[in-house]
Parts: C-alpha cells; sequence; structure tokens
C-alpha cells in the first residue's frame, strides 16, 4: 500500500525532470551581460632628480693687504714678497694718475675699498692673464664669498671695463652696473659741480725757485698740489733736479 503510494510521486518529478532537460538554457540580457573588467592605470615610477653639487670655487691665492691704493687697486703681500694688484673688469676714477686730474667720486670709491679690504686676507683669483703692461698681478678679490670687484660695481663706486681674454665675470658686472644706474648709485648720480683746486702759494720776488717732493714720490710739484697729501718736503729747483726728479704732469711746476 505505502509503495503504491509513492508510485505517482516517482512519475511527477521524472516528467519535471524531463522538461527540464528540453529546455534551451537562457541567454543573458544587456543589461545582465557580465561587466568588462576595468584597466586600472599603473601609478608611474617617480622620476630621480639629480641634483649636482656646486661647482668647486676657483682656486684663490690668499694674500695679506698691506694698503689700498686707490679704488681698484692694492698693495698685497704673498709669501712675504710685495705686489700690486689690479681689480679685473672694473676701473674707478682716478685719484693719483699722475698727469690727471682727481675725478670725481674717485676719493670716495678708494675710500669704499679700503673700507672693503683694508689690512685684512683676502682670496686673489686669476682669470687668464697673469699681470697688465705695468707689472701688476691681474684678479678678482674675495672677501669670503664676496666678491670686491662687483661689488664695487654694484655700489656705483667702479664702471665696467673688461678686456678680453680676462672676461670670465663680465656678464655679472655688466647686471650689476644696469642696477647701478637705474638706481643712481654713485657714479650714475647727479652730476656734481667742478672741484675749485687750492691756489699755490707765491714765492718772494728774487727767490730761488722751490718746488716740494714727497717721501716716496719721483717727481717735484707745485705748492698745493693734491700729491702733497701725504707728505710735503720743500726743496730748490735746481736740487730737484740734481737729484733726477722730474716735474709733475698735474700741477706742472715751471723751473728755469
Amino acid at each position: 500500500m505505502r509503495r503504491n503510494n509513492l508510485k505517482p510521486l516517482l512519475i511527477t518529478l521524472g516528467v519535471i525532470l524531463s522538461l527540464m532537460a528540453c529546455v534551451p538554457p537562457r541567454t543573458p540580457t544587456p543589461t545582465e551581460a557580465t561587466p568588462t573588467p576595468r584597466l586600472v592605470e599603473a601609478t608611474p615610477t617617480p622620476q630621480i632628480r639629480l641634483f649636482r653639487q656646486p661647482p668647486t670655487p676657483p682656486a684663490r691665492t690668499q694674500a695679506q693687504v698691506l694698503r689700498v691704493i686707490d679704488g681698484d687697486t692694492i698693495e698685497v703681500s704673498i709669501g712675504g714678497k710685495t705686489y700690486k694688484v689690479r681689480y679685473i673688469g672694473i676701473d674707478t676714477p682716478e685719484t693719483k694718475h699722475p698727469e690727471k686730474p682727481v675725478e670725481w667720486m674717485g676719493a670716495e670709491a678708494a675710500a669704499k675699498n679700503e673700507e672693503l679690504v683694508g689690512g685684512r686676507i683676502v682670496g686673489l683669483e686669476k682669470d687668464v692673464s697673469e699681470t697688465d703692461r705695468y707689472g701688476r698681478l691681474l684678479r678678482y678679490v674675495w672677501i669670503g664669498d664676496s666678491m670686491v670687484n662687483a661689488e664695487l660695481v654694484r655700489l656705483g663706486f667702479a664702471q665696467v671695463s673688461t678686456y678680453p681674454p680676462d672676461v670670465k665675470y663680465q656678464d655679472l658686472f655688466l647686471r650689476l652696473q644696469k642696477e647701478a644706474r637705474e638706481a643712481q648709485r654713485g657714479l650714475w648720480g647727479p652730476t656734481p659741480t667742478a672741484i675749485v683746486q687750492p691756489t699755490p702759494t707765491p714765492q718772494p720776488a728774487g727767490a730761488e725757485p722751490v718746488v716740494y717732493i714727497t717721501k716716496t714720490g719721483e717727481k717735484y710739484h707745485r705748492d698745493g698740489c693734491r700729491y702733497l697729501s701725504e707728505s710735503k718736503i720743500a726743496i730748490t729747483c735746481a736740487e730737484a733736479i740734481r737729484r733726477g726728479y722730474t716735474p709733475c704732469g698735474v700741477c706742472k711746476p715751471e723751473c728755469p
């Protein structure tokens, strides 16, 4: 009896399975399609930046400044020997030229040079030439990391004056000169009034002409000449000529 009850159930189950086998597989709709995998962009490899070390500072010779001659010339001691050094690439107004009067801003340039290097240890950098035609060393002068040549141009005490082949810092000097001119510093400021030269002391009538020499110079001068500011020794014309002194080109003393 129990076996007869299971028979209709088994027949129904078999029919259902047969029908399922005959149904074709269902094609998914577009909205049900398997999504295309997204391509994940790879993280770019970071670039390696190469930072170059600053160039090695140029070789500099250490020197002791003995005296400042003018705005662009100094006297130094190197290894116990004395040398005159002319600053490369710049020119300051004259103050001690034997045939030229003191030029405007000359004294100020010399004073600034004295302030910057007077009595100090400086570094001397050579460009190409060793000396000028007067035997002076041609150098860029450094105080620590500051170049004195450039500083004088920047402040308006010097103007650019370069001569090949010594042109290493020419572009720097020209840029600094442009800045000084635009700011009207020093030489680039308003033109001054004329400087009145002192009148020399007249000599008594009938007296033998007297001129003046200095302790270190090789020329004789009129009284009142600017080259007598440091020392002044009276001497007759005849004695000056006998000793081999020659007349100053600035004050032009007259000896018979």
